[in-house]
């Protein structure tokens, strides 16, 4: 099908989840516009859902800005440089400039990233307007939880086979939020993560378990979109914070926070072919296709959904976050329940039925 290679082009960094390249990283975006003191102060706070906990990404970006500094300064590095410059000693043959390459990078990278996360430099809210607006577009995204090829998460976890599905309504704005310190990376093509996004209202949903309805909670989230190398397509990518986890059989939706990764196409120009009729396909085998939102925008209706999981391994973060893969989801258009075709008790049927046929319990 035309258009396939490009869209598998976008889709290889929007949907598939692995732990963050270093190396990506590594292209600092400088200059950036601070903001106006009152602008930013009128921006909403969304609470951390690890909010009280240590900041250790921060502390140890911290300590490695902190050791290339003295590392530069040092007799071997940019201080022994200077100092034979300036005929403080004789010169000598003992600089390390390897050494003095990797401080210069860590630096740079360590304390930009710390600047961009504290709000000592920040982006300017009123500069985020990306090209594609889903400014008040409403939508169902329906969260279809399980064990997914390549997942990291424990071997217990949906071992079963078993699934979850969860229909939400979801509603995107353009209000600006502050997400805190340190910002969310998977929102921002800054270095490290971004402070600021869209803010998106969700109430949560229900599915059906073995004792009957079960009522999931959220309290909202963000979301940004920004441009990829595919000319008139952007990466679309939002959260949503759970208070409570919820179980169905042996799968959990963890308490937190859960992203979502997908795409975004700024006019119908701009899709690939095929993709309006849904005759395109996805990585995974799956077809995919299109909603239409606000002012001609078209997100795509199937995506990714993983949860960050940062310990030692990484050191918390501070080299990049690493996501486990959640789940997928499907976007569509949204469904009021007293209009919904399906009732709870036929959803709670076709949801037995197809974990039976499946032969998961």
């Amino acid at each position: 099908v035309g258009g396939v290679p490009m869209l598998f082009l976008f889709l290889s960094a929007s949907v598939t989840f692995a732990p963050t390249n270093v190396a990506s990283h590594m292209a600092i975006r400088l200059g950036i516009p601070r903001a106006d003191d009152s602008l930013v102060s009128m921006v909403e706070n969304i609470p951390r859902p690890d909010a009280g906990g240590f900041p250790f990404r921060s502390t140890i970006l911290g300590l490695v800005s902190l050791q290339s500094a003295l590392g530069l300064a040092g007799d071997r590095e940019l201080g022994g440089v200077i100092m034979e410059l300036m005929g403080q000693r004789a010169l000598a043959n003992d600089i390390d400039y390897f050494g003095t390459i990797v401080d210069c990078l860590f630096l740079t990278y360590a304390a930009s990233t710390l600047f961009a996360q504290t709000g000592l430099v920040k982006e300017d809210p009123a500069a985020m307007a990306p090209k594609v607006t889903l400014n008040n577009m409403e939508t169902q995204v329906t969260l279809n939880i399980g064990r997914e090829p390549g997942t990291w998460m424990p071997k217990e976890w949906a071992a079963s086979g078993a699934r979850l599905s969860l229909p939400m309504n979801v509603r995107f704005s353009d209000e600006i939020v502050d997400l805190g310190i340190p910002g969310e990376e998977s929102l921002s093509q800054a270095a490290g993560g971004g402070r600021f996004a869209k803010k998106l209202y969700c109430e949560g949903g229900s599915f059906i378990g073995a004792d009957g309805m079960t009522i999931v909670k959220a309290s909202g989230g963000a979301w940004s979109a920004y441009s990829s190398d595919v000319p008139g397509a952007c990466s679309l990518n939002f959260f949503v914070d759970f208070p409570e986890a919820a179980e169905r059989n042996d799968v959990t939706l963890p308490q937190g926070r859960v992203f979502f990764s997908g795409a975004a196409w700024e006019c119908r120009e701009a899709l690939p072919a095929g993709i309006a009729d849904g005759a395109v396909n996805m990585p995974n085998g799956e077809r995919a296709g299109v909603v239409e939102g606000p002012d001609g925008v078209f997100i795509l209706n199937k995506g990714g959904c993983s949860i960050k999981r940062n310990d030692f391994r990484n050191l918390w973060g501070a080299m990049g976050d690493v996501m486990l893969i959640l789940g997928r989801f499907t976007v569509s258009e949204p469904v009021p329940v007293e209009k919904a075709s399906e009732t709870p008790q036929e959803r709670a049927a076709r949801e037995r039925a197809e974990d039976a046929a499946r032969r998961r319990f």
